[in-house]
C-alpha cells in the first residue's frame, strides 16, 4: 500500500508510547531547554528555538495500556520534580507494612525480614495505580506545551539506512484481509530528528530495531515473566492500607520462579496477582488456572473471601537484567524504559528506573540539539545511567534471575551468596537460553487437568476477567495475533499439547474440532487480547508474531 498518499507532520522528537520513561523524559528535556534559555537570554545569548515534541500512545486514553503491581521508589520522582510536595505525588498511599511468606499447599511460613536482600524491603516506597503516574506525568508534559496524542498505533519506523527519521502511524479502516474499507483513513508519517522508543514491555518498533541492528550483540537474551493482576474490592478490615505482601511457592512448582502480591491499596481495596517467569518447563502450565489457585489458597482466600473482582489484566516484564539491556541509542533514535529492559527483577521495580533512563536520555537529546548531531554516539545515555545510582542498582542484582533458571532451591543459595557478598557473588556473567527453548514435550497421555471451581464475583473464569480489562479490538481489522503456518500447529499439538491455549492468560488461542473430534487449527480470537505479547515469547515453534492493532483497541485499564 506504498502508493497511498499521505499526511506528513515534522517534529523535533518523537516519543512513542506514553509511559513513565517517556513522559518523563518529555518533561526533562522541555524544562531543561526553557532553563537553559532563561539563564541563555540573561547572559544575552541566543537560545535554543523551542522544540516541537509529540508523545503519542495506541491506547484509547492515557493509562489504558499501562499495568504494574505497583510499588513505586520516588527517588526518579523526586529528581524529576525536585519542588513537588509528597502530598502533591501520584501515589495512593505509603507502603505501613511488608511481609513475605513460603506458601505450602495448605498454609503459609513467614520469612524472616534479616534473610531478605535490602531490595526487597519496600522502605519509602509508595503504593500506586500506573494508570495515575502517567495521567500525572502526562498532565505535566502538557501543562509545559508537549503535546500527548492517544489512538495513534505506531507501526513503522521511518528508516534511511541504519538512520531512524520517524514513524509511521497504522491505517484505520482496513478490512479483514488487508484493503482499505469504507472508513479508511490512512496513518499519517510523524517525521522527527529523534524517535524515542518507549513502547513498554517488548515494544513492537523497538524489538525491530533492536533486531535490524542488532543493538543487542553484545547482550543476553532478554528473558521474561508474564504477571497477571486484578482488583478486588474487598470487606474492610481484611488488610492495611499500605500493607505490602509478597509469597513465592505455591501453586509454582519447585522449578518455576515466580512469586505473588497482595497490596492494601485502600482499607476495601486490594491489588492481587502472580509473576512467573516464561522459561519454565511444564507444558501444561495454565497461568490463568494458576491464578485462581493462588486466590485459592487458605492465606489468601482469608483475605479475599467476600469480595469483587472490578478490574484484571495481564502484561509481560523484562527480567534479563543488566546484561540483557540492549545498544540504547541508533542514529536518530533512543530507547527507554521496558522497551530498553529497564527493569530490576530482584526488587519487582522499574517505574523508577524507568522515569530515570528517560530523564537521561532526555539530557543527552538536549546535547543532540545544542550540537545538531542526533548521531547514536551522541544520543547514546549508557555511561550516565552506569554511573548513577540506577545503574548501580541494576548491576547489583546482574545475575539475581540468571540464579533461578535451575529451579527453586540453586535460586535461593545464588540469593544467600549475593546477600553475604554485596551482590559479588555469584560473580561472571551468567546466561539463559531464550524462554521459549524452555517447554518440555507433552507427556502422553496427557495428565487430566481438573478446573479450578468459579463463580461471578471473586473466582471469575477467564472470560469474565477479559470483559473486566475492558479490552475490545475492532473486529472487522486484519488480526494483530497471527499464526505464520498454520500446518505447524498440528505438530505443535503432538509436541506440546498446544501451550498457547494454556499460556495465554485471556484465551485468545483455541483448539478447533469438527464435530468428530478432528483437529483443524487454533481459533484466535484476537478481540480478546490485552497486548502482553506472551504468545510471541513462550510459542516453542516461533510461529506467532503480535502487531499493534488499530489504535485505541485493547485494553481500558483505568486503576491498574
Amino acid at each position: 500500500m506504498g502508493d497511498i498518499e499521505r499526511e506528513t507532520m515534522e517534529l523535533d522528537v518523537l516519543f512513542i508510547g506514553a509511559g513513565p520513561a517517556n513522559l518523563s523524559a518529555a518533561c526533562r528535556l522541555m524544562s531543561t531547554i526553557r532553563e537553559y534559555n532563561e539563564k541563555a537570554t540573561a547572559d544575552g545569548k541566543k537560545p535554543l528555538e523551542e522544540p516541537t515534541m509529540l508523545v503519542i500512545d495506541k491506547g484509547a486514553k492515557t493509562g489504558n495500556h499501562n499495568l504494574s503491581g505497583a510499588v513505586v521508589d520516588p527517588v526518579a520522582l523526586k529528581q524529576l520534580f525536585p519542588e513537588l510536595p509528597e502530598s502533591e505525588w501520584p501515589f495512593l498511599t505509603r507502603v505501613t507494612q511488608d511481609q513475605t511468606y513460603y506458601l505450602t499447599p495448605t498454609g503459609k511460613i513467614p520469612v524472616p525480614a534479616f534473610l531478605l536482600p535490602p531490595e526487597m524491603h519496600h522502605d519509602a516506597c509508595h503504593l500506586a495505580s500506573i494508570g495515575d503516574v502517567t495521567r500525572f506525568l502526562a498532565a505535566k508534559c502538557e501543562e509545559m506545551g508537549v503535546e500527548v496524542y492517544t489512538e495513534f498505533a505506531a507501526t513503522e519506523l521511518l528508516r534511511e539506512g541504519r538512520k531512524v527519521l520517524g514513524a509511521r502511524i497504522g491505517d484505520k479502516g482496513l478490512d479483514k484481509d488487508g484493503n482499505p474499507g469504507g472508513n479508511f483513513s490512512p496513518g499519517m508519517d510523524l517525521l522527527a530528528k529523534v524517535t524515542v522508543l518507549g513502547e513498554g514491555t517488548r515494544g513492537y518498533l523497538a524489538t525491530q530495531l533492536i533486531q535490524d541492528l542488532r543493538l543487542d550483540v553484545e547482550a543476553n537474551d532478554q528473558s521474561w515473566g508474564l504477571g497477571l493482576k486484578e482488583l478486588i474490592e474487598i470487606p474492610a478490615g481484611r488488610i492495611k492500607k499500605g500493607q505490602v505482601i509478597h509469597t513465592f511457592g505455591y501453586p509454582l512448582d519447585m522449578k518455576t520462579y515466580g512469586g505473588s502480591f497482595l497490596y492494601g491499596l485502600d482499607d476495601n481495596l486490594a491489588a492481587i496477582g502472580i509473576v512467573f517467569g516464561l522459561d519454565y518447563a511444564d507444558p501444561m502450565l495454565n497461568s490463568h488456572e494458576t491464578f485462581l489457585k493462588l486466590k485459592r489458597h487458605p492465606f489468601i482466600a482469608s483475605i479475599l473471601e467476600g469480595g469483587k473482582v472490578v478490574e484484571y489484566g495481564a502484561k509481560t516484564l523484562p527480567e534479563g537484567g543488566w546484561f540483557a539491556i540492549p545498544q540504547l541509542a541508533a542514529d536518530g533514535a533512543v530507547l527507554v524504559g521496558d522497551s530498553a529492559g529497564m527493569l530490576n527483577c530482584m526488587r519487582l521495580k522499574g517505574i523508577h528506573l524507568a522515569m530515570q533512563s528517560g530523564m537521561f536520555a532526555a539530557d543527552r537529546i538536549f546535547q543532540a540539539m545544542l550540537q545538531n548531531d542526533f548521531s547514536a554516539p551522541t544520543l547514546d545515555y549508557r555511561a550516565e545511567f552506569e554511573a548513577s545510582w540506577a545503574g548501580k542498582e541494576l548491576h547489583r542484582a546482574r545475575n539475581f534471575r540468571q540464579g533461578y533458571h535451575g529451579g527453586l532451591i540453586f535460586g535461593m543459595i545464588g540469593t544467600g551468596m549475593h546477600i553475604m557478598s554485596g551482590g559479588a557473588l555469584p560473580g561472571g556473567r551468567k546466561t539463559m537460553p531464550p524462554d521459549h527453548q524452555g517447554l518440555k514435550k507433552a507427556p502422553a497421555p496427557l495428565p487430566p487437568q481438573p478446573k479450578v471451581p468459579t463463580d461471578d464475583t471473586l473466582y471469575l473464569d477467564i472470560l469474565t476477567d477479559v470483559y473486566k480489562s475492558g479490552s475490545i479490538h475492532n473486529e472487522h481489522q486484519p488480526p494483530h495475533c497471527k499464526i505464520l503456518d498454520p500446518e505447524a500447529c498440528k505438530r505443535c499439538r503432538a509436541d506440546y499439547a498446544m501451550p498457547c491455549t494454556r499460556f495465554c492468560p485471556t484465551k485468545v488461542y483455541e483448539e478447533k474440532l469438527d464435530a468428530d473430534g478432528k483437529f483443524l487449527g487454533i481459533q484466535v480470537n484476537f478481540s480478546n487480547c490485552v497486548h502482553c505479547k506472551t504468545c510471541e515469547i513462550k510459542d516453542p515453534l516461533r510461529n506467532v508474531r503480535w502487531v499493534p492493532p488499530e489504535g485505541g483497541d485493547g485494553p481500558k485499564y483505568q486503576r491498574m
